[in-house]
């Protein structure tokens, strides 16, 4: 089990993974379905649930898809059917980490279950903008926003909702590595979803069993680790749920794999941690043949890099070279930057450890090259509206100078006209007179040009000033960017295990 899983409330339910055919004839046939479809409320969920189908292969299509969906719910006036496609834009935008649009949608799809007095679709939305603010690490918020769908999912006796959102809850506190917290809300959790009723749901108790699992792992309690991922386990083979076997006997091999190395950290007996070793590859193996099987190339490229550092371990160093060149190649072959990153980073550390240095480096520097890319990526919408604000804030104040200077001109321009007109009016007074006025007007508009001459001189300063503090403010978040990245050591750690 995936340890950051997020419950997201979509008006679709999805059982599972299935393999690539099965959703290609999912697509044909809700392509077929819309050829015959009218403008009503089918053809809203079939949209929806068509860009449900893309949201991986191509999320851009699923985004155009529920924007026609929410078009003709709105052409017809369905409420419920225009506040069903906004929930899947929030989800589509929130993956493309799009997060104000995703908010944006979600919101006004809070409203429009508020106007609807639709108290489960009010628990959802809810929960859907916790997930967003917790994506975006701003915790407070995400914890209000589950509570308060907690709050609903309890007064409308919903045992899912509560289950979800206390789950939900869980996970932000793991975010936060309170694992204390964590866990009292996962048995919490669990405590709900194992009671009888309709609402009991095997696949969910199996989820939370797992997340539990993936605590105890992380806190280094491989015992209670290896206890709950065993529960897990058998009740997925009463599933026959083999995606999750195959994830959770990975997920068994790295309880083994991590109590070897630390055994080996600690200098025990070179028996007990190659026992320990050899289990985890045990595991490891079994978890590759189910995914082989089942045709999962990301899954058989993370086995692959697992067995591959494994063998690293025990200085066997021509199967890790087997084993991470495969990973290598299929995570190019899917375009998994992640774990395309994760091979280069183990085959440059095999390398160096082999002398092969030449390779190493190589393999170093396309590490370094596919996590900038991987960082540009989710930064890149940050620089471009940085860098939009900069530009604008720049016209901005171009433009007041351009405004400035016409201001003064056209002060300049009416005092000298209203001195010409002076000058015709008074035209009987005596030369001397005309010849004092004219002397006056010149000496007004002489001071009053030099005055805004020195106005536009002071605001061109100011404008350079701002710039200066705009390029500042730029490059000062850039660092910050750069402070955030997550440690290459943490990641190492951990993302195979979070992958799974």
């Amino acid at each position: 089990m995936s340890f950051l899983q997020k419950y997201v409330f979509l008006f679709l339910f999805v059982a599972g993974t299935g393999p690539v055919v099965s959703q290609n004839r999912k697509i044909d046939s809700l392509k077929n379905l819309l050829r015959a479809d009218k403008e009503d409320t089918n053809k809203v969920n079939n949209l929806n649930n068509l860009g449900w189908e893309f949201r991986r292969s191509n999320s851009d299509t699923s985004i155009v898809l529920s924007n026609q969906a929410l078009t003709v719910a709105e052409k017809i006036g369905w409420k419920k059917g225009i506040a069903r496609s906004l929930n899947f834009l929030g989800y589509f935008y929130k993956a493309n980490a799009d997060y104000s649009k995703a908010l944006d949608c979600y919101s006004k799809a809070l409203q429009l279950n508020k106007e609807m007095n639709d108290k489960t679709g009010i628990a959802n939305q809810l929960c859907n903008i916790a997930n967003v603010n917790s994506d975006k690490g701003d915790y407070s918020k995400a914890l209000d926003y589950y509570f308060k769908a907690l709050k609903i999912a309890e007064e409308i006796g919903n045992k899912r909702l509560q289950v979800n959102n206390l789950s939900n809850i869980g996970l932000v506190y793991a975010d936060q590595n309170n694992y204390s917290k964590t866990l009292e809300y996962y048995f919490k959790a669990l405590r709900i979803a194992e009671e009888p009723g309709p609402d009991r749901d095997k696949n969910k108790i199996a989820a939370i069993l797992g997340n539990i699992g993936n605590v105890y792992n992380f806190q280094t309690n491989y015992s209670k680790a290896l206890d709950y991922y065993f529960k897990v386990l058998t009740m997925n083979q009463e599933l026959q749920a083999k995606q999750n076997i195959a994830v959770t006997l990975g997920n068994i091999g790295s309880v083994y794999r991590n109590q070897a190395d630390s055994a080996a950290a600690k200098e025990n007996t070179a028996l007990a941690t190659q026992d320990k070793y050899s289990k985890a590859l045990e595991y490891y193996f079994k978890a590759l043949n189910m995914k082989e099987e089942m045709g999962d190339k990301l899954g058989v490229a993370i086995n692959r890099s697992n067995i591959g550092s494994l063998y690293i371990a025990t200085n066997k160093f021509k199967e890790a070279e087997t084993n991470l060149l495969e990973s290598l190649k299929l995570c190019k072959e899917i375009g998994a930057l992640n774990n395309e990153k994760e091979a280069h980073y183990h085959l440059s550390d095999l390398y160096n450890k082999t002398n092969r240095f030449e390779l190493a480096l190589t393999h170093y520097k396309n590490y370094i090259t596919v996590r900038d890319s991987i960082s540009n990526d989710e930064n890149a919408k940050k620089q471009i509206r940085s860098e939009m604000n900069f530009e604008f804030e720049k016209k901005s104040a171009a433009d007041s100078i351009k405004n400035s200077e016409a201001k003064k001109f056209e002060e300049i321009k009416h005092q000298q006209e209203i001195s010409r007109q002076r000058t015709f009016t008074y035209g009987g007074i005596a030369g001397f007179l005309i010849m004092i006025v004219v002397a006056g007007v010149s000496f007004i508009a002489f001071r009053n040009k030099k005055k805004a001459n020195i106005e536009i001189q002071h605001q061109k300063h100011l404008v350079e000033e701002k710039q200066k503090e705009i390029l500042d403010s730029i490059y000062y978040a850039r660092r910050i960017q750069r402070s955030l990245l997550t440690s290459e050591k943490y990641i190492s750690r951990n993302l195979n295990r979070m992958m799974k």
